[in-house]
């Protein structure tokens, strides 16, 4: 649906000295669309990263897109179980010792009218959108070193409203709460916590959206860009939020929506 063409590599933001070099990172939901470019992109730029997610064959294609300077490690895991999130940590410390950077991007949405969502559902989403990631916050807080950086994959729609999305809407709200808490809770450790709000973004689970030939019109229309973002696109973004470029930014929500809320 993009009408100018986008990169299909992650970016490589400086490729003569990579900003992340050495850096320890763990990423969520990475088998796949947002997650799978950013933990490329940070292995790209210099991060040593453990790509977890639930699909293996997710897990092993991403970690093949992975081509230095850092290195990728998959490990499958489904975060919607707590036991889950604190094998994870146990893991990362076994295998880096510490961490540098944690990117929170494992999410799910599900689209209805309030009076038509059922509680199940709502509870599913809000399980894996904003639970596992307070639960992942929680269990790293000992593991994240002085100066690491925690980036939480929220939305812009976790800024303003939509229709048909109530329990997404909710999570990622409470999910930018969370963020602007923690920065506050973790600011005298050196530690920043920053979300980043994409816009319409091509992937997996925007897919449906994409197939309905009015409702991608309509995010055509209301998207000053006239286009849907690549995932790939979120790449800069997160490298910035984790480098020292952004040494002195936390609790703030750093939107990339193609100026969908600018109007």
């Amino acid at each position: 649906m993009s009408d100018s063409p986008v990169s299909e590599s992650p970016v490589l933001v400086d490729p003569d000295a990579p900003p992340l070099l050495g850096r320890r990172a763990v990423v969520t939901g990475a088998s796949r669309g947002i997650g799978r470019a950013i933990a490329v992109g940070l292995a790209r730029n210099g991060a040593d990263v453990i790509a977890v997610a639930r699909s293996a064959d997710g897990l092993a294609e991403t970690a093949a897109l992975a081509i230095g300077p850092g290195s990728l490690t998959p490990y499958p895991a489904d975060l919607s179980r707590p036991e889950s999130i604190d094998g994870l940590v146990v893991h990362a410390l076994g295998r880096f010792g510490g961490l540098d950077i944690l990117v929170n991007n494992a999410a799910s949405t599900h689209w209805s009218l309030i009076e038509d969502t059922e509680l199940g559902t709502y509870q599913e989403v809000m399980q894996l959108d904003l639970q596992s990631c307070w639960l992942l916050c929680r269990a790293a807080s000992a593991a994240l070193s002085e100066g690491a950086s925690v980036i939480n994959v929220a939305s812009m729609l976790g800024t303003i409203g939509s229709r048909h999305e109530t329990a997404y809407v909710a999570a990622k709200h409470a999910l930018v709460g969370v963020t602007r808490a923690l920065a506050l809770e973790w600011g005298r450790r050196g530690i920043r916590v920053n979300a980043l709000a994409p816009g319409y973004v091509e992937t997996a689970m925007t897919s449906p959206g994409l197939k309905e030939e009015a409702y991608a019109a309509w995010v055509l229309r209301n998207t000053p860009m006239h286009r849907w973002a690549q995932p790939e696109e979120m790449v800069g973004p997160t490298v910035f939020l984790a480098s020292s470029a952004a040494s002195f930014m936390t609790g703030q929500v750093l939107v990339v929506d193609g100026g969908w809320t600018a109007r």
